[in-house]
């Protein structure tokens, strides 16, 4: 059984801690919104098995071939992922890439700089927050989507960028159908923000998902399965300047 450290981001909040070094941690390598025609993202998302060990000595490794990694734990509660992303940084792993799945989009952001939302959270976010508001200051924002439809929604609400897949046959969705290259297309040239393709993205498959418009690519056994997680994203980030 693992043990998790604790950060209280309550106190945090209040100011009652002593981590103001780690407010201005930033990588200006990395785009805000990676808009530019020729930038393609990689991004590796946490096994949501709890693993803390494991994904932090991962993240310190990997951090230099990719551009966001993301704590994706449905099974902690925020502040355990909070803290996740503390561990992190204070790991070296630079602010500015590193997103928690599930966070609200106006939270302070001290030890992460993205947070990247389900279809369901979007439709809670829809009720709860007022249209007038959901532009203010806030932090780079990711959505999931499945379908031209919920792309378009995404779209409409505001994402930064938008997950589309799963892509390819993926050993995270064993019993879903992958919806292909095609619908891909699809909805890369029916949006304006860039879609990252997700599901079963090997280094052999990359030059395929950008010709079909993918502005990125997300993975998770590929890199975090892998034997040598910084060798596999080693492997993706030339996969990605191989086609450029």
């Amino acid at each position: 059984m693992h043990t998790l450290m604790l950060f209280d981001y309550d106190a945090h909040e209040s100011g009652k801690t002593s981590t103001d070094q780690w407010y201005k941690r930033t990588d200006k390598s990395v785009p805000t919104c990676g808009l530019e025609q020729d930038f393609f993202e990689l991004h590796v998302i946490s096994t949501n098995k709890a693993e803390q060990s494991a994904m932090l000595k991962a993240a310190k490794d990997i951090w230099p071939y990719v551009h966001y990694i993301h704590i994706r734990e449905k099974q902690l509660s925020q502040q355990e992922c909070f803290n996740w992303a503390k561990l992190m940084a204070e790991a070296g792993v630079p602010a500015s890439r590193i997103v928690i799945n599930g966070a609200n989009l106006y939270s302070s952001g001290y030890f992460y700089q993205g947070v990247h939302w389900s279809q369901d959270m979007l439709e809670r976010a829809k009720v709860m927050v007022k249209p007038e508001n959901k532009h203010d200051l806030r932090l780079r924002l990711g959505i999931s989507v499945h379908s031209l439809h919920e792309a378009r929604n995404a779209e409409e609400y505001g994402a930064d960028y938008l997950f589309f897949g799963h892509v390819y046959a993926s050993a995270s969705k064993p019993d879903s159908v992958a919806r292909g290259l095609d619908a891909l297309s699809e909805v890369c040239s029916s949006v304006k923000v860039p879609v990252i393709a997700i599901g079963g993205i090997q280094p052999d498959n990359i030059r395929a998902v950008r010709s079909a418009g993918a502005r990125g690519a997300a993975v998770i056994s590929s890199v975090l399965k892998h034997a040598n997680p910084a060798h596999a994203a080693a492997l993706l980030k030339q996969a990605v300047e191989a086609v450029k």
